[in-house]
Formats: structure tokens, sequence, C-alpha cells
């Protein structure tokens, strides 16, 4: 904070992290959704039952919180209703939330997959990793054990001597691969968008963003009030209104049918 020629304090410009952006509010922040795109104040959050149609738990967090930060105040809400999760369609963002991590066999994560990239270069899914014994195998055959969390690196004698050696990678000593910490999880994912069913699948996800621009169009592109616990009583209001359209919907489709 410092004061400004005309005396009235003002906030001193600086790229600290975390930095207060609001004299009034302090609790707003800057947020990106990309590296151009940026935008100062909260992040919406909505978990919305497919099934039914109606938002289940709302959640606000400062703009430049990661989004799976807000999943366990969801989960509260979900446990305070009885609810438990079997299906859960997510963005990316939230791929590192607690609700993956520590999910249950019974839980299934549907979620787009990051895209795989190596350039020229043959990428991680032409290596097949086996989990029965942890090994992963190289397109020319050639298997060594691995571990999830950390990077694996074939042996140079062999990966000079592999007819294939240029078109796996740049450097002249052997071809190195990174094995995430929950990979398992992401081959599953990138499985998934190779077949119909479950491309149809990811679309489902779409209504929840139709429910947000909803939301967003009731409430505007401003937060109406200051700090977190009003704007997210806010969001909750606005959460309520929605599912009155919805309920309001039901109860027209079944006088229909009843008629």
């Amino acid at each position: 904070m410092e004061v400004g020629e005309d005396g009235c304090p003002k906030l001193r410009r600086g790229v600290a992290p975390n930095r207060r952006i609001a004299i009034e509010d302090e609790q707003m922040r800057h947020g990106r959704k990309s590296r151009s795109q940026r935008f100062d104040g909260y992040k919406r959050h909505v978990l919305k039952d497919l099934d039914l149609g109606m938002v289940r738990a709302v959640g606000i967090t400062r703009a430049n919180l990661p989004e799976a930060c807000v999943t366990e105040s969801l989960a509260q809400d979900l446990e305070f209703q009885q609810v438990t999760l079997e299906e859960l369609h997510i963005d990316r963002a939230y791929l590192t939330s607690h609700w993956v991590k520590q999910r249950t066999p019974e839980l299934k994560i549907i979620c787009k997959s990051w895209r795989v990239r190596n350039g020229k270069y043959f990428d991680k899914t032409a290596f097949n990793l086996d989990w029965s014994n942890h090994l992963i195998r190289c397109p020319n055959g050639i298997s060594i054990p691995f571990v999830e969390g950390k990077t694996v690196r074939f042996q140079e004698q062999e990966c000079q001597a592999c007819p294939l050696h240029s078109q796996s990678t740049a450097s002249p000593k052997s071809r190195t691969i990174s094995i995430h910490p929950d990979e398992s999880l992401l081959q599953e994912l990138r499985q998934r968008q190779t077949t119909a069913s479950g491309r149809q699948k990811l679309r489902e996800r779409v209504s929840v963003e139709h429910t947000l621009a909803h939301i967003g169009q009731w409430q505007g592109k401003q937060a109406r009030y200051l700090g977190i616990r009003k704007n997210l009583f806010d969001l909750r209001r606005m959460a309520v209104v929605h599912n009155l359209h919805i309920l309001a919907q039901l109860f027209r489709q079944h006088q229909l049918i009843s008629a």
C-alpha cells in the first residue's frame, strides 16, 4: 500500500504472489483462463447432478487458486445431502482434486485427457505399459521396470543400436519417459477417447457448462458483493433459482404425460 500524489491510498504495482489487488475487497485476486485471458475477482464452481439436471453444490474461490482446491467444501455439501458419487465428470483442472487422488475403485472418473505430443518422435502412447509386472516396452520390444511418478531411461547401448532410434529421440544417448504419479488414470482417459461410446460419455459434461453460463447470465459478469462469504451466498441463491427452473420443467413434462 502506498499514498498517491492526491493523498489517497492506493495499491503498489507489482507481481508479488497472492498480492491484494483491491482496497475495498481484500479477498479478490488476479486470475487467468489462459496466457492471454485474465480476470480479477473469484471463480465459480458448480457440481451438477447429470441425471436430475439440478445443482447439488457450489463453491467460490479466489481467482488465483487452482480449481481443485474447492472440492473438499463441495464434498461437505454432498455429505450433508447424503449423496455418494459413483461417476464424476470433471474438467481437467480438477484432476488434482482430493476426489481423484483419494478415489475408491467404485468411483469412475470421466474427463478429457491431456494431448500427448512429442514432435516428430514416438510419443508416450507408442510405449506399452504392463501394469501387472510394472514394465514399460518400447516400440522395438525392449522392456524395463517403471515406477509411477518417476522417469525411466532406456539403456544407452540398446538405444544406440536400435533401428528405431532416429524415430524415438533426438538424444544421441537414450530415450527417457516420464511416468505420471497417476499414469494409470491418464491412460484410462486416453483409451476412453478412442471409442465412440467414450466420446459420447465425455459430451455429457457439456450441460454443466450450460448451467454455468445460465447462472453467469443471472449473476452478471461482476461479483455483486465484497468477500467470499457473501458471493458464495449469492451463488447458492442462483443455484436454487436454477433448480426451481428444472423442477418447473419436470412438472410440465409430468403434466403432459399424465394428460
